[in-house]
């Protein structure tokens, strides 16, 4: 439905894209995913027609709308956006805010539909409000109906619940969601936040100095990252080096087989807090035969603090190996009951350790 294809583009001869290429099939979600400054909001303004391509094409149902001979003005390629600031007009209502643009003809067709979907997230009793005095929850309602209005196939979301609160933001992306799908519309989502990616997307595309290092399904991303750097995007991680012998390395967590490609090379061992599991060292429920293999297959640690989180809980662990102490955490679900200085057994899960070469 959308492609990108080998767009490069500059500012102040500062290269943002280098040869970015990617394609948004009809009715999928995709976000871009990446740090400040890689490239997201660019290519947001570029497929819009807000700005101009210095290089590539970009293509919308197989149709050119920018290339360095073509540009279809924005109001041209039925694109709907959803800004991070809403953008609406202080001056003008709620409802002439949504149909801002719009002839009386579009208006009169839109009419039921917009009515429908303003009731559906409850703003339904907004109409006549001016956005002074919406909160800013209901404020991006409003900015996802207005998108709406042109009645798009695509929408862009340019960090669109980056100045709400948690909660909220839950709910908001959650309502979107529910309407994307119910209308078979595709979206374009630009995020910081890799949870927020991994809730809304059915694809997503990691950028790094412009371009995409990697692009698949959540899952994807998740358990057979390409390289530290995605592998860091999903949550917090312990780090751990060491030198591959024999298609393996030793590390203070164990001994991890990995490819015989690395064999003699200096490797970055990546751990997810998740992927480390805790056994009270007194407290384990096993006979004793089980127990002694158990141990022996185990190392051990020392909790040095815990923290409640949502739904799970941060432990921080000692773990001292000749005289050397590697600090190292722990993510558990729900409550702890381990004490501070509580000596524990560490076991780690093989699926959540990868390991790349330095």
């Amino acid at each position: 439905m959308l492609e990108f294809i080998e767009i490069s583009h500059s500012y102040n001869k500062k290269l943002v894209l280098k040869n970015f290429s990617m394609k948004l099939k009809l009715g999928e979600v995709v976000s871009l995913l990446g740090p400040s400054g890689c490239g997201k909001t660019t290519l947001l303004k570029l497929a819009s027609g807000i700005e101009k391509i210095q290089q590539g094409e970009i293509k919308l149902h197989n149709r050119v709308i920018s290339s360095s001979n073509v540009h279809v003005n924005p109001e041209n390629r039925n694109i709907g956006y959803v800004f991070q600031d809403c953008a609406l007009f202080p001056h003008l209502t709620i409802l002439e805010n949504i149909f801002f643009g719009r002839s009386k003809s579009e208006i009169e067709f839109q009419s039921k539909k917009i009515k429908n979907l303003m009731s559906q997230i409850n703003i339904s009793n907004l109409s006549d409000n001016y956005p002074h005095e919406l909160s800013g929850g209901q404020q991006q309602q409003v900015a996802l109906v207005r998108a709406m209005a042109s009645d798009p196939k695509i929408i862009f979301l340019d960090e669109p619940y980056s100045n709400l609160d948690s909660r909220l933001k839950e709910k908001i992306r959650d309502q979107m969601l529910h309407i994307l799908r119910e209308h078979k519309i595709s979206a374009l989502l630009v995020t910081h936040d890799p949870q927020e990616a991994m809730f809304m997307s059915d694809k997503i595309g990691i950028l790094n100095k412009g371009y995409i290092e990697q692009f698949g399904s959540p899952i994807d991303l998740y358990l057979r990252p390409k390289s530290a750097f995605i592998a860091e995007f999903f949550g917090e991680i312990n780090t751990l080096e060491g030198v591959v012998k024999e298609g393996s390395v030793r590390t203070v967590l164990g001994t991890f087989h990995c490819s015989q490609r690395f064999n003699n090379k200096k490797v970055k061992i990546v751990i997810r807090d998740e992927a480390i599991k805790l056994f009270s060292a007194t407290k384990i429920n096993l006979d004793s035969k089980d127990k002694t293999n158990f141990i022996k297959s185990s190392y051990y640690g020392y909790v040095m603090e815990t923290r409640l989180l949502a739904g799970s809980s941060l432990v921080h662990l000692s773990l001292k190996v000749k005289e050397i102490d590697f600090h190292i955490h722990a993510r558990i679900p729900g409550l702890n009951f381990f004490k501070v200085d509580e000596k524990v057994i560490v076991e780690t899960d093989p699926m959540q350790i990868f390991i790349f070469e330095q």
